[in-house]
């Protein structure tokens, strides 16, 4: 039954083959509850889903569920809730989708604290894609693509885990939003610069903070899912570790984010295995090839296909259906701030530093100033690529640190013109990543870019910008520290 379009019981009574008061009667013995009921807390819990995940009114919500105005709709939602839908956007409380039987999810209102916002089991149903098993394989088809240049109300996403985990996170039936996952793991708000100079895994997620996992923990935390991460350095041994992970959990239609499998050791998607593992399947930004790509086939299904992936895995990720205690905003805040105010932490493999925040803007500045590192005949393809991946660090990293702001400040109200302004200098700082790439005349290595970029003029504009970028920054976190005063 489509909960928007209401109840019509001649339907019903064609699609079971039974009366209505024979269903009814049914469905109250067997469910422990009526079926109009039912049908209203089905209807309750969508437009839950939508008044916390959509910038909708409440009123076009209230229309869209068949309520006959606002006023129904609040004293319903009350009725079920214990709160108006106005309170309710306000709240803070979070609505996901949780498993009723195997392969089917249902929005439901999620917290932990107070029993009364766990609605029913009985909600919309959201069915997984087709997953096919045989004695020595299975693939879970209908998880969402992950690839560069994917874009969502004109954003570009370009960070792998982030994508990664929204992606998996809607297969699996739960609605979360990209920047949050962003903002939550960090990765919206670290600026890092290798300390001896150019660096191509100065934009890795894993050299955001000295414990080299903590991206991914907070980000799960913040999605409220309890989780499993197996690392493996020993090739020997790693395939059989990795597949006691890897199939269990793809024989429960879970899909699995590994690190590495095919290119570098960025996230990408396991979505099935063959030949009872030796071939692994699944989505990698890097699976097309490219100067950080890697060997694999492609699947009719446009998955990948690997071989022998266990000698490009570093770690194995499971995201399991339990609901774990969820991150405070304060403390989300708060680990924002210290990212953008430290001045340097080590890499996870302890080789050496990286600057952060200001250090690291101003590191990068003087990078560019310094005329040696730009000598006529010098091979600038160095450069220019840890130019490209600063600049997508900052500017993506900024636009959606900008966009969860204007999010909190739409859920709490108390604080909107704090996160107003945060979100506006968060956009000032995307904004000048833009101005760089025009002024070296693109993003890529063309002739035109090289010698744009070896031009005194362009790199002290380029320096220039990177100074007003922090400049914006600090200003941000002066406002950020505010806030989280007086949370």
């Amino acid at each position: 039954m489509n909960v928007k379009n209401g109840a019509c019981y001649h339907d019903l009574e064609k699609s079971v083959g039974f009366s209505y008061r024979h269903i009814r009667g049914f469905f109250r013995k067997t469910a422990h509850i009526s079926l109009s009921r039912y049908i209203l807390t089905r209807r309750i819990a969508n437009a839950a889903f939508e008044i916390r995940h959509s910038e909708k009114s409440i009123t076009d919500i209230a229309f869209e569920y068949e309520f006959s105005n606002a006023d129904t709709f609040t004293r319903a939602f009350r009725r079920c809730t214990g709160s108006t839908p106005s309170e309710f956007r306000r709240s803070g409380h979070l609505c996901g989708r949780r498993i009723i039987c195997p392969g089917v999810y249902a929005p439901v209102i999620l917290d932990l604290d107070n029993p009364r916002f766990m609605l029913p089991k009985f909600m919309e149903v959201n069915q997984m894609g087709e997953m096919i098993k045989t004695s020595d394989s299975c693939v879970l088809y209908g998880v969402p693509k992950v690839y560069y240049g994917r874009e969502i109300d004109g954003h570009r996403q370009g960070t792998p885990f982030p994508m990664c985990l929204q992606a998996v996170l809607n297969y699996m039936g739960q609605n979360i939003n990209y920047a949050e996952i962003m903002a939550t793991s960090g990765a919206a708000f670290r600026q890092r610069w290798n300390v001896n100079g150019w660096d191509f895994a100065a934009v890795d997620i894993r050299n955001t903070y000295y414990e080299h996992l903590r991206p991914f923990e907070l980000a799960f935390q913040a999605a409220g899912r309890k989780y499993k991460i197996i690392e493996e350095t020993d090739k020997s041994k790693s395939k059989s570790i990795f597949l006691d992970i890897i199939k269990p959990e793809l024989n429960c239609g879970r899909p699995v984010i590994a690190l590495g499998v095919v290119g570098p050791p960025e996230a990408c998607i396991v979505t099935g295995y063959k030949n009872n593992g030796e071939t692994l399947l699944g989505w990698s930004l890097f699976q097309y090839g490219g100067p950080f790509g890697g060997d694999c086939g492609i699947d009719e299904s446009g998955y990948f296909l690997k071989d022998n992936w266990w000698e490009h895995t570093h770690a194995i990720m499971s995201i399991r259906e339990e609901i774990d205690e969820y991150a405070t905003l304060k403390d989300i805040l708060k680990n924002a701030y210290m990212l953008m105010k430290q001045e340097k932490v080590e890499t996870y493999e302890g080789r050496f530093p990286y600057y952060c925040g200001q250090a690291a803007y101003e590191a990068w500045a003087r990078m560019i100033e310094d005329d040696s590192n730009f000598v006529e005949g010098m091979d600038l393809f160095e450069a220019i690529g840890c130019q490209n991946d600063q600049e997508v660090m900052l500017g993506e990293g900024r636009d959606f640190a900008s966009m969860y702001m204007c999010m909190l400040a739409e859920r709490y109200p108390a604080f909107r013109t704090e996160f107003k302004e945060c979100a506006r200098l968060f956009g000032e700082e995307a904004i000048s990543t833009l101005k760089m790439r025009e002024i070296r005349g693109g993003y890529g290595m063309d002739e035109t870019i090289v010698t744009n970029f070896r031009e005194k003029q362009t790199r002290d504009h380029i320096a220039a910008l990177i100074r007003q970028a922090a400049h914006y920054e600090n200003d941000a976190c002066t406002v950020l520290n505010r806030i989280i005063e007086r949370l």
